[in-house]
């Protein structure tokens, strides 16, 4: 059986014994990442046009998928990935002159075939870092035995006839939907003889897979025994309030920890990265504002006159007349960007002292997309003194001394985009902030932790009295053996790319 069907074969199994062995989801914790210890040299040259995206941060590896057809139908010349590794795996047997016993649970034996099966799938997983591991195989094959033997006695892989007849349908409408996607995406002529042919090229195809509607009537009658099995041993679990708010105030706190004195590590963690926090520092406020492009030589020149400035004032010996000129060339070059939208600047202050929305304005005046975004216009950018992730001049503009309050707005503002009137919409909230989102993370992670315990607790019952004999030389022998097989494909196969 082609290695990757296998894998699809095994994987429910393999989701299931991976929360016994102590592959469950980890504590929610703040985010480990670069801690940010000065702002970057160099702002982003561009003011975002939307609210960055957030995720969770605690990062958990996707799930194995469940059992199922290959959801990808490859072209006749696409390869497996890992190459070198997949095809030592199906040598691997070849490499000793019998198949070896590794191990025995009770009377069931478990032998280098059925090993290597699982070594590859928890390495093409990621659940392993290198292909063989056969002691990490061999403990999965005996946790598998054991459930395996549970599910038996408790009867959760028994099922009534008209349970049996709607597994049926079920696994005939997949079988039916996996062969329609291959002819559809293989079809170049809609015509009665391309579609058989084509769902005859599909059925050869899903067999050289390991797949077929038997295939699917087992994974449904699988996936719900086990899922009888777990809904038995969550029972009627759901976390309380108080053990909700207990791991939002311990993990909270890290994250307090990390960013409350750290505005460009928060910003460089959540906007940058795409990381959520549970807590935002104080100071922060959500702005909009209507962007006036400018002429680009009226802007190149003002640049160019804060670039003179900066030299003139970070000279080795200062000459004060020298930094003067440049401020008032720099002044000067303002003004003449300012000056170049006169009209539309008194319109738009003119309307605002009459009490205009400003969202309307942004309608009819404002250049940035970002401002087009119903999503943005509800919240606003949000700004700190101490954001790095905006324009500078952008971010001075939304904190002039006279914007105490909502509701007001700024002078003209000039940056390397043009001109801004930026308004003060609302104030942000800081702190730690329980969000539906992490309620739910949180939720999931209590239930998480509630279902390890109870899988430890059913192994410890269900394994009294199996006796598990391991072979560990028999072990560290085949795995010498495929390690070296490895190494010397491996090493073919450069000297054959060298060669070309």
């Amino acid at each position: 059986m082609n290695k990757l069907t296998r894998c699809l074969a095994l994987a429910l199994v393999l989701v299931l014994i991976l929360m016994m062995t102590g592959c469950q989801k980890e504590a929610p914790k703040a985010t480990e990442t670069p801690v940010v210890t000065d702002a970057p040299t160099q702002a982003p040259t561009d003011v975002p046009t939307q609210e960055p995206t957030t995720v969770p941060a605690t990062q958990v590896p996707t799930d194995v998928p469940a059992t199922q057809a290959p959801t990808d139908v490859p072209a006749a010349e696409e390869t497996e990935p890992a190459e070198d590794v997949d095809a030592a795996a199906e040598d691997s047997l070849e490499l000793a002159s019998t198949n070896p016993v590794l191990a025995t649970i009770g009377d069931r034996e478990i032998t280098l075939a059925e090993a290597d099966e699982i070594a590859y799938l928890l390495y093409y997983y990621g659940y392993v870092e290198e292909y063989p591991n056969y002691q990490e195989a061999v403990e999965y094959l005996a946790e598998t035995a054991i459930i395996e033997k549970h599910i038996a006695e408790a009867g959760y892989d028994q099922f009534t006839e008209e349970e049996m007849a709607a597994f049926r349908n079920e696994a005939a409408a997949e079988w039916e939907a996996q062969l329609d996607t291959y002819v559809n995406n293989y079809l170049t002529e809609d015509t009665e003889e391309a579609r058989a042919q084509l769902r005859t090229q599909a059925e050869a195809y899903y067999a050289s897979q390991g797949y077929s509607e038997a295939t699917a009537l087992e994974n449904a009658l699988m996936n719900e025994a086990y899922a009888r099995m777990e809904a038995d041993m969550r029972g009627d679990y759901v976390p309380t309030e108080e053990e909700i708010q207990n791991v939002f105030n311990e993990y909270g706190a890290q994250y307090q920890k990390v960013y409350e004195n750290d505005v460009p590590n928060y910003e460089y963690t959540t906007q940058y990265y795409g990381y959520e926090s549970w807590y935002t520092p104080e100071g922060y406020r959500g702005v909009l504002h209507i962007l006036l492009e400018a002429d680009q030589t009226l802007l190149d020149a003002w640049e160019a006159a804060q670039v003179e400035l900066d030299e003139a004032a970070s000279a080795e010996t200062v000459d004060e007349a020298a930094v003067k000129a440049a401020e008032d060339k720099l002044a000067a070059a303002r003004q003449a960007i300012v000056d170049s939208k006169k009209t539309e600047i008194d319109d738009i202050y003119a309307r605002l002292e009459k009490g205009e929305s400003f969202v309307t304005l942004i309608g009819e005046y404002n250049t940035d997309p970002g401002m087009q975004d119903p999503a943005t216009l509800e919240s606003g950018y949000q700004v700190h003194p101490e954001s790095i992730i905006y324009d500078q001049d952008f971010v001075k503009g939304s904190f002039q001394e006279h914007m105490t309050a909502p509701g007001t707005y700024s002078e003209p503002v000039v940056s390397g985009f043009g001109i801004h009137v930026i308004y003060y919409l609302r104030d942000v909230q800081g702190g730690l902030i329980m969000t539906d989102d992490i309620r739910t993370e949180i939720v999931t992670f209590l239930e998480s932790n509630y279902m390890q315990d109870a899988y430890d607790k059913g192994m410890a019952e269900w394994s009294e009295g199996v006796v598990i004999t391991v072979d560990e030389e028999m072990i560290a022998n085949v795995t010498a053996e495929i390690n070296k097989a490895i190494e010397e494909q491996t090493a073919a196969q450069q000297s054959t790319e060298a060669a070309q």
